[in-house]
């Protein structure tokens, strides 16, 4: 078993393995707290220095990989998420 909370509402998830409940938590975040989510990865201290999907550089804040149209905003989410999972 696998548990782990929203960072944004702490709300608690469980689920049979650890990717399970990450995407449980991560679809929980982009329906319920995008907004929130979305402020948080524009931040410069967010972003990611390659596309997390094709491996372009990106270097600055961006919602959408320019080269692969990856929503960056959703890979934030779960980078984050898995600092609060166990």
């Amino acid at each position: 078993m696998a548990e782990g909370i929203c960072y944004v509402c702490n709300q608690s998830f469980t689920e049979a393995n650890r990717d399970t409940v990450v995407d449980k938590i991560v679809e929980h975040m982009m329906a319920a707290h995008h907004g929130g989510i979305w402020g948080d990865a524009m931040q410069a201290k967010s972003a990611f220095d390659k596309c997390p999907v094709c491996g372009a550089d990106l270097g600055k804040p961006l919602a959408k990989c320019p080269n692969c149209g990856a929503d960056l905003i959703e890979h934030y989410a779960r980078k984050v998420t898995s600092r609060y999972v166990h």
